[in-house]
């Protein structure tokens, strides 16, 4: 277990300290969610923004069969914005 302090400033901002930073593993960019309950236990719960090249690591592999084209990425992103589009228009 980890136990540190850690001032509130006149902003209503706190740093978080370096120990429970790498121990939650967060760094700049990361969000940090407070959950508050009705017996007023604070929980803060850790969320990772990561790069585009780091969620890429976890996709599994595009097979085509041959190399990817620019035409494939235009049909992938044209195919996105039209579901998205649809998902709007039901929502109305």
């Amino acid at each position: 277990m980890i136990k540190v302090a850690a001032t509130i400033t006149a902003k209503g901002q706190v740093t978080v300290p370096a120990d429970i930073r790498k121990a939650i593993d967060v760094r700049q960019g990361d969000q940090l969610v407070f959950v508050l309950s009705d017996s007023k236990q604070l929980t803060v719960i850790p969320r990772k923004r990561r790069s585009i090249f780091e969620l890429r690591k976890a996709l599994p592999p595009l097979d085509l069969g041959r190399p990817v084209m620019q035409a494939d990425i235009d049909e992938a992103i044209t195919e996105a914005m039209n579901e998205q589009e649809a998902r709007v228009r039901r929502s109305r």
